[in-house]
């Protein structure tokens, strides 16, 4: 059971949640902020004080004032006017994300958001209620109206959840898991929906997934030097230490690791080769700076869990409520930008080192790993997979947050595209595990095409491992259900972690 503070939340804590499904519950201080903060929303609906999104409309029609008696109202109607969004829809984990999001958020006191609908949020989260939301729809600013519009009429016991794969009606949901529907007070439905949590929950998710890759792609590209009968000269100490940057310093290190104690590198020590091509002898380069993309993406992204991002700002100790633009998504659209070129790089350099194992005139061994090549076209169209997966990449990467578009009459003149941007940075996580699956699948033919010498211990344990679950090729086959599992092997971490069983990678 993990305690919010609204402080608190790291990727760890926020995967242990998200993922792995621990409860989550609030720290005294926290419940604390939430009612005071509550309290000075009272105040003001009972003073009749002019606020934006309490005693007014919203947008464009900020200058229209609300009467008394159709405050309630019109925070249901934000929720169900704002609930446009299309297309299909958020995984559970991403939906799942955004809701611990927006309850660390309200927790922070700067909300006014009542304990009693709060509550409601909390056990959708810890029931694992599973609200439809829609991936399209959202320009980032203000905030992810759209989708976290879906979520909070899951909470008021309106529009639709997922079940099984079915689309079943909110209230349906809520009544079977004993879930009180909430009752919107003053400046509730504008604290439910004002926010960045959509793509900050995406963003999160697709860090846990790329501290993964960065990992895997280590590995990866291991085997393939090995394979390729490459020196690990480049990957000394010496040279990455006179370069000041730690991605490239980490890289360089789990090379130099996987490949100790290798007799197929000391086979050809002695050989004339004087330089390995760039996509062998750059991997620490390379690898490094998309480590340092995701350095600089998790470091935003962890203080956006834990920032208030909800317009206008109740503040406790001077008892105010301000206008502001903290639900501009600018902040997580850049870092998701930059690490999804990152990722993109790690699988652009990894269709490289395939593109040499399948090649015999650089190893030696038999034309696209195929010992019958001719009647059996091996790893050929593998390879074609690669390629078509690093383009699309290369397409997706183009960065979503230099664009923007007017919406609300102009009132809302400049967006972020941060969740547009943080949908293409998972599709481009995945494409990329896809990539290094493949490059890993020809990396350990090759290598038992070189039996019986034999690589480092660490990568001959993988071996053994990645041959227990994937058979040798002996001849073609189907060779999708290959693909299937060796990216299944990566993305739940069976590879990397297969590895610090043994070696404690960075």
């Amino acid at each position: 059971m993990i305690k919010l503070s609204g402080n608190n939340l790291n990727l760890k804590n926020y995967k242990a949640i998200v993922i792995d499904m621990e409860p989550a519950v609030l720290t005294d201080e926290a419940e604390k902020r939430v009612r005071e903060s509550y309290k000075i929303i009272e105040k003001i609906v009972k003073e009749n004080r002019r606020v934006y999104g309490v005693t007014t409309g919203f947008g464009k029609l900020v200058d229209i004032s609300i009467p008394l008696d159709k405050i309630e109202e019109l925070q249901l109607n934000i929720i169900r006017s704002h609930s446009v969004g299309c297309g299909e829809p958020f995984s559970f984990e991403d939906v799942r994300g955004a809701i611990l999001l927006r309850i660390n958020t309200i927790i922070r006191g700067n909300s006014g958001v009542s304990r009693e609908t709060l509550q409601t949020l909390i056990e959708m989260l810890n029931k694992g209620v599973y609200p439809y939301v829609p991936q399209k729809g959202s320009v980032g600013a203000s905030g992810d109206l759209a989708p976290l519009s879906h979520i909070a009429l899951a909470a008021i016991g309106e529009g639709e959840c997922i079940e099984n794969g079915k689309r079943v009606k909110s209230a349906f949901v809520l009544k079977k898991k004993s879930i009180k529907p909430a009752k919107l007070k003053p400046k509730e439905g504008l604290a439910l929906i004002n926010g960045t949590q959509m793509m900050t929950a995406v963003a999160g998710r697709s860090l846990i997934l790329s501290e993964i890759l960065l990992k895997t792609a280590d590995i990866a590209a291991a085997v393939s030097a090995d394979a390729l009968l490459s020196t690990t000269t480049p990957f000394e100490k010496r040279i990455t230490d006179i370069r000041s940057h730690g991605g490239q310093h980490e890289s360089a290190e789990n090379l130099r690791n996987l490949l100790k104690n290798s007799p197929m590198r000391e086979s050809h020590r002695k050989c004339s080769k004087v330089q390995d091509p760039y996509s062998i002898r750059c991997i620490p380069q390379v690898h490094g700076a998309a480590r340092e993309a995701h350095l600089f993406a998790k470091s935003i992204v962890e203080r956006e869990f834990n920032s208030s991002t909800d317009n206008p700002l109740v503040f406790i100790e001077e008892r105010e409520v301000v206008s502001g633009g903290n639900f501009h998504g600018e902040m997580i659209a850049i870092p998701v930008d930059t690490l999804k070129m990152g990722l993109s790089e790690l699988a652009n350099i990894s269709d490289r080192r395939l593109y040499r194992l399948i090649d015999p005139v650089q190893t030696g061994l038999p034309p696209f790993l195929s010992k019958d090549a001719g009647l059996n076209s091996g790893f050929m169209m593998l390879q074609v997979t690669t390629a078509a997966l690093v383009s699309e990449n290369k397409i997706l990467s183009h960065p979503a947050s230099v664009d923007s578009i007017p919406t609300s009459l102009g009132q809302e003149d400049h967006v972020s595209m941060g969740t547009i941007g943080a949908r293409k940075l998972s599709e481009v996580a995945y494409n990329t595990a896809s990539v290094l699956a493949i490059e890993l699948f020809a990396g350990m033919t090759a290598l038992k095409l070189r039996e019986p010498l034999k690589s480092s211990p660490v990568i001959e344990d993988l071996k053994k491992h990645f041959f227990s679950r994937v058979k040798p090729i002996v001849k073609d086959r189907p060779f999708y259900e290959d693909i299937e599992t060796i990216t299944s092997m990566v993305v739940n971490g069976e590879i990397s972690g297969r590895v610090e069983k043994r070696l404690k990678l960075k």
